[in-house]
């Protein structure tokens, strides 16, 4: 009863949300939210044995399938959203990471979304991305899911002398930022949740991948090092960025980190680079608990690259930044395929910009990854064009490609950067992440998910 009430609260709409859905579809093609929102950033939720109606104590199954590990995510994303003012009617975006063994269980994903959203009692869609990956922290988990969800007027810890403003005083919480607010136990190196202010300027990066150990080396000869090593290269390179962008590790709130099966146990891979994390967040010199998703996949393993990482971060009241644009690109990216630029290291989306969330667009046609990749960006072309938008737009691009073997895979991103460099002209183009995973919805070979910014003139 009472997860029935967290779940069915406020049923009016979320007057800072416009949904532009397909009826054949159980999620939105896009969502816009109006300049100036507020957000809540969940980490990467998986399921827990607490829920008793699906555990197996004593057995390898404990969390149970896909399907039963997917309603608990949901159920605890929901209690999460409650704890904050919010509820399924306010997520704008969710990501789902499915675990294949020996493939995703899509179908199972998608009947527990279709059970909290697109219903009677909550007809909201949000935006939504689902993508096969290799496992993660513990092998009996089947799935890991984060939401976006936006703040309506006159709700949530940042409105004076509400509810949800009192419970988080009671927490006793030190930020490192004026910028949000932190949720999750204090004990953790993570938090479960970051509540941003209204009108508060981000920092999107485009995705981390370690530098050689041997500079200008050709491809052939290119050196990473251990897990340890390539961490402590993603983070010195984050610490560059931010400080180009005027930021800080203090400033961050959110992390995606992407760790790659390497010869390393996965286990392993996940505490050496916590163990790097810890040397810049949830320490003395900066206390600020960012919320975090951590997964394996396919990725550049390859390559033998053993992990890559992007963050979001929010510029503090007092910043000296100005931004006449609703968005602008720094720094620049190195190409995944060959030397040289792919895209800029992340973008500065101002706060008086409406931000569009675009789910993942995958091809309807069948083909070669240049066929696949032009019609997939024209799914997400008709997306934005609903909203008022175009590829102009386009603040942020997230690429999955199903991953084959090396050589194959190289052509595909080849192909792929070819075509995103036709698409956007060097001065405006996105930030970018790439990412080769274990497969996608329908057997295609890229998805696409794309984040928009417009002005709100």
């Amino acid at each position: 009863m009472a997860y029935g009430g967290l779940r069915f609260i406020g049923h009016s709409p979320n007057n800072k949300i416009t949904v532009h859905e397909s009826e054949s579809l159980p999620f939105a093609d896009i969502v816009a939210v109006d300049a100036g929102s507020a957000y809540f950033f969940t980490w990467g939720v998986t399921a827990s044995p607490r829920f008793q109606n699906i555990a197996r104590t004593g057995t390898n199954d404990r969390y149970g399938d896909t399907y039963q590990q997917s309603k608990a995510v949901l159920s605890q994303l929901t209690v999460d959203l409650a704890e904050v003012g919010l509820t399924l009617r306010d997520v704008v975006n969710v990501r789902a990471y499915v675990v294949a063994d020996p493939e995703p269980d899509f179908a199972g994903w998608n009947r527990a979304f279709t059970e909290f959203f697109g219903t009677k009692t909550n007809p909201h869609k949000p935006a939504r991305t689902s993508v096969g990956i290799s496992r993660l922290f513990l092998s009996s988990y089947r799935i890991e899911v984060e939401f976006i969800a936006a703040f309506p007027d006159g709700r949530g810890p940042h409105v004076v002398n509400s509810r949800q403003h009192e419970r988080y005083a009671r927490l006793g919480r030190i930020e490192t930022s004026d910028r949000w607010k932190s949720y999750g136990r204090p004990v953790w190196p993570m938090s479960t949740g970051k509540a941003t202010e209204a009108n508060t300027g981000m920092f999107f990066s485009s995705a981390l991948r370690p530098q050689t150990l041997i500079p200008n080396a050709p491809p052939q000869f290119q050196i990473f090092g251990n897990i340890t090593q390539q961490s402590a290269s993603l983070f010195k390179q984050m610490s560059a960025q931010l400080q180009e962008a005027s930021l800080g590790f203090e400033d961050v709130f959110f992390i995606r980190a992407m760790v790659y099966p390497g010869k390393d146990s996965i286990s392993q891979s996940f505490a050496a680079f916590n163990q790097e994390y810890l040397k810049y967040f949830n320490n003395k010199k900066n206390p600020n608990r960012p919320t975090r998703t951590v997964m394996s996949v396919p990725g550049f393993d390859y390559k033998k690259q053993s992990i890559s990482i992007e963050y979001y971060a929010a510029y503090p009241r007092d910043s000296a930044v100005t931004f006449e644009t609703a968005q602008y690109p720094i720094g620049s990216s190195s190409s995944i395929a060959k030397p040289g630029t792919l895209g800029p290291a992340g973008t500065a989306v101002s706060p008086a910009a409406k931000l569009l969330f675009v789910s993942g667009a995958i091809s309807a046609e069948e083909g070669e990854m240049t066929t696949q990749a032009a019609a997939a960006l024209a799914v997400v072309g008709r997306s934005l064009a609903t909203a008022g938008a175009s590829f102009h737009d386009i603040t942020h691009l997230r690429v999955y490609i199903e991953k084959a073997d090396s050589k194959t895979t190289d052509q595909r991103i080849a192909d792929w950067e070819s075509i995103y460099a036709q698409t956007f002209p060097a001065e405006s183009a996105p930030a970018i992440t790439v990412l080769p995973v274990v497969s996608l919805v329908n057997g295609s070979m890229l998805e696409i998910e794309a984040m928009a910014v417009i002005s709100s003139d």
